[in-house]
């Protein structure tokens, strides 16, 4: 004679698969941080030393970046140091669907602070405030990075969201002492500032220089899901201090009848 289902095992069942994601999250709440840095593959470009806490409030020693197209991948040199890293989860973010951190990246009093925002669909920035060393500019474009870019980029973002598709908001970035690792004379201080279009298919993206002996202008456009696209024009001074910088401009190729250089920036 077959048994009638026990509705006590039934209902345990249940409680059973209902728990089951509560344990899990339980699990990884309590997972160390280190654990889970311990993870990362030997050959990714990002690398975590020192790390401590737990994925929700913690902090790592020391942040380093392989730089691509750097000449010695097996160097320091080719390793971009980013300094210490801290992290604090921000639980009022899962009301809005999405997880949040308050973050500080660097050393110094000139360290990056803000908040990070993960959603579905789309990362946000918002209050970002501080400095990043200036050899990032070599993430951001492979051309750019020829010049091996050094300096303290000022980054300055109240609200950005990026998506697969869409981007909005804005950002406003200084790269004051700008030099290049290839010559010893310096190049000057730039702005950039970057503005989402209203539809967020486009960003555009401006450069100007504020002061310095190479001008460096140009404009371009940010396409989320293609990258950054455009150019700029360095021109060196048109006297005797020109010959300074004659060995970084050849890279580019030949000047206009005017003296200037064009930097193409393609997306990556």
């Amino acid at each position: 004679m077959t048994q009638p289902p026990n509705p006590g095992s039934s209902a345990r069942g249940k409680l059973i698969l209902a728990g089951l994601p509560l344990y899990l999250l339980f699990l990884i709440v309590q997972m160390p941080a280190a654990w889970l840095a311990a993870r990362i593959p030997a050959d990714s470009p990002l690398q975590l030393g020192q790390v401590s806490g737990s994925p929700w409030r913690g902090s790592a020693s020391r942040i380093t970046w392989q730089m691509e197209n750097a000449p010695d991948k097996e160097s320091d040199k080719g390793r971009l140091q980013l300094g210490s890293l801290t992290w604090n989860w921000k639980p009022g973010e899962i009301w809005h669907g999405r997880l949040g951190f308050d973050f500080e990246l660097g050393q110094g009093d000139g360290k990056l602070t803000g908040s990070l925002l993960l959603g579905r669909n789309g990362q946000s920035l918002k209050n970002v405030r501080g400095g990043l060393d200036a050899a990032v500019l070599g993430l951001a474009s492979r051309p750019f990075g020829l010049l091996e870019p050094r300096g303290r980029l000022v980054l300055d973002i109240d609200d950005l969201y990026l998506g697969r598709k869409r981007i909005h908001g804005g950002a406003r970035v200084d790269w004051q002492g700008a030099r290049s690792g290839l010559i010893e004379a310096p190049l000057g201080n730039y702005h950039m500032q970057m503005n989402a279009s209203p539809d967020g298919r486009r960003a555009r993206i401006t450069v100007q220089t504020l002061q310095g002996e190479v001008a460096i202008n140009g404009d371009g456009e940010y396409l989320p899901g293609k990258g950054l696209q455009g150019s700029l024009r360095l021109t060196p001074p048109q006297d005797e201090r020109g010959k300074r910088y004659s060995s970084i401009l050849s890279l580019l190729g030949r000047p206009d009848a005017g003296g200037t250089w064009l930097l193409a920036l393609v997306p990556q």
